[in-house]
């Protein structure tokens, strides 16, 4: 017998941001957890949450992961909501200030 799996739900807008990213020169994993991507660009790692909407459970990190974001150690959980975003994030980043 098989355990039941079930598949993470992907914002909308993630596939539009991924492109964006991996045009500039980013590489993009997906995950699950903590948060949805881990992008990697010129040595540096960076954390993404990729939030469709602008409310509700779509305007920023749910509990868990504001938890996540509070603990880590790490570098900063950078939200993005559309592609506008992760073009200013994409060029912030490439001028070496994380916005």
């Amino acid at each position: 017998m098989s355990m039941p799996r079930h598949n993470a739900k992907r914002d909308e807008s993630e596939p539009a941001i991924i492109a964006v990213l991996e045009r500039v020169g980013f590489s993009v994993y997906r995950l699950d957890k903590p948060v949805d991507l881990l992008c990697g660009f010129r040595g540096r790692n960076y954390l993404v949450e990729v939030k469709t909407g602008t409310k509700g459970y779509g305007k920023g990190l749910n509990a868990n992961q504001q938890s996540f974001a509070d603990d880590w150690r790490g570098s900063p959980v950078f939200s993005l909501h559309s592609v506008d975003d992760a073009v200013a994030f994409s060029q912030s980043v490439a001028r070496g200030v994380a916005p």
